[in-house]
């Protein structure tokens, strides 16, 4: 059984996946970063993480409390457009001078939009924190938007979106716009071809000039730089950019599905089925993400143990509103109904039985242990801060993690299983020939037609 699992979102407990077929080491203790915080007048947060484990790599990271969630109704993609758009020019700077500058620093810069946040993380070298300082402000603070930039940058994300998609991956985006339906996650975070043609470069100004506030981010150096001279020159560099009032996140939450939701996509070319079973996910911040985490990494022990030659990917993802719980696997069509029926029983069946302690234990010790690992690099570091600022998890989230997690009994989690593992309903969808899957999959419920 092969699961995937995502690093970047490992950091931040974001992401359930990965399981192994090794017993999992009792953890060492993780070699925690020597924070420091400063909080700027114009309340930027500026975070200073020392690494001496990590030699002479930065990594200057810049979190943005305002993600794709906030894309108006009939514009949605405008984040990620306007993410898209930085680094082609700046007040100073053309987008040639900014690469030049980067490549003086022997760095790198990475943008990433989410639903709930923008990330920006430049990795350099500890000698060069002054300039990379001063560069990043330039690039998001000075940020210009001009005509030809947005139309290319438009064009481009219609190309993108306009390639066929892999059925996986679409099946997973028909999932969320189903689960989500009538909320803000409900619509595709980088838009569609239709909702993009709205977006105009007022919008995309607009959208710059409301959200890009000094209030709402947060500032994270990791690294060994002196810390006494990262705050001076972040208090004098980011000092001067402007904060604005902040926008209240009062989105309407999701519900759970109340019955078993079932969609067939046929495609009587393909001897295999792809499938995805969904649900909702709690918050970030809920005090139940933690046992529900354990309790989903316990169902993907069973679950491999159950079926060991399955292709399964077990995920979830904790966001500001509750977000998506999934069972994503891929199976001859002749099989797959009887596999995703199997997988019902091991959910249900979690419920109902007891957690052993080793497999509580088991959980526990795997989890911390990627935790722990995840505190090597500057910029593993880094994103874990940043992401504790973006759901608030408080400054000691890092060194309490890990009694979090072991004081997370069995009761618990089997609590958390019957809340958050699928407890009302489920949606089911399916991809491969109806012919051969539609007979089965009626045997589980009422079954409709999505669009080949």
């Amino acid at each position: 059984m092969k699961i995937r699992l995502d690093l970047r979102l490992l950091f931040a407990a974001l992401m359930v996946a990965g399981l192994y077929d090794a017993p999992a080491q009792t953890p060492q203790p993780a070699v925690l970063p020597d924070l420091n915080y400063k909080r700027l007048l114009n309340d930027l947060k500026v975070i200073v993480a020392t690494t001496p484990s990590t030699g002479d790599d930065l990594t200057i990271g810049l979190v943005l409390r305002y993600g794709s969630a906030y894309d108006p109704a009939e514009k949605g993609g405008l984040a990620h457009l306007v993410s898209r758009m930085f680094m082609k020019g700046t007040a100073d700077r053309s987008a040639q001078e900014i690469q030049d500058e980067l490549k003086y620093l022997t760095a790198t810069l990475d943008l990433r939009c989410d639903w709930d946040g923008m990330y920006f993380m430049l990795r350099t070298q500890t000698q060069n924190f002054e300039r990379a300082l001063l560069l990043l402000y330039q690039v998001v603070g000075e940020a210009q938007f001009t005509d030809e930039d947005f139309a290319k940058t438009k064009a481009e994300i219609i190309q993108e979106l306009e390639k066929r998609e892999d059925p996986r991956n679409r099946l997973r985006t028909q999932l969320e716009a189903t689960l989500f339906r009538g909320t803000t996650y409900g619509r595709q975070l980088r838009g569609s071809r239709a909702s993009l043609q709205n977006i105009t470069l007022g919008d995309v100004r607009l959208f710059y000039r409301r959200f890009f506030s000094s209030g709402s981010a947060s500032l994270v150096a990791a690294g060994s730089a002196p810390v006494s001279q990262v705050m001076q020159k972040a208090t004098r560099i980011w000092g001067v950019w402007v904060k604005k009032d902040e926008v209240p996140f009062t989105f309407l939450s999701p519900r759970e599905p109340a019955a078993r939701n079932i969609y067939l996509r046929d495609d009587p070319a393909t001897p295999a089925a792809q499938f995805i079973l969904g649900g909702i996910w709690p918050r970030r911040d809920d005090p139940s993400y933690y046992p529900s985490i354990l309790a989903a990494r316990i169902l993907q022990d069973r679950v491999t143990k159950t079926l060991p030659t399955s292709l399964l990917t077990v995920g979830a993802e904790g966001r500001r509103l509750p977000g998506l719980f999934y069972i994503q696997g891929q199976a001859a069509a002749e099989q797959a109904v009887e596999e995703i029926r199997r997988i019902l029983d091991l959910v249900e069946a979690l419920k109902e039985s007891n957690v052993t302690t080793d497999e509580l234990t088991e959980a526990q010790n795997r989890w911390i242990n990627e935790f722990n690992q995840g505190q090597t690099t500057t910029e593993s570091v880094c994103q874990m801060i940043m992401d504790s600022e973006l759901y608030r998890l408080g400054t000691n989230y890092a060194a309490s993690f890990t009694d979090i997690v072991r004081r997370t009994g069995p009761d618990s989690v089997k609590e958390a299983a019957k809340e958050w593992l699928l407890p009302g309903g489920v949606v089911i969808m399916v991809h491969g020939p109806a012919g051969v899957l539609r007979p089965e999959l009626e045997k589980l419920g009422q079954v409709q037609s999505i669009a080949p």
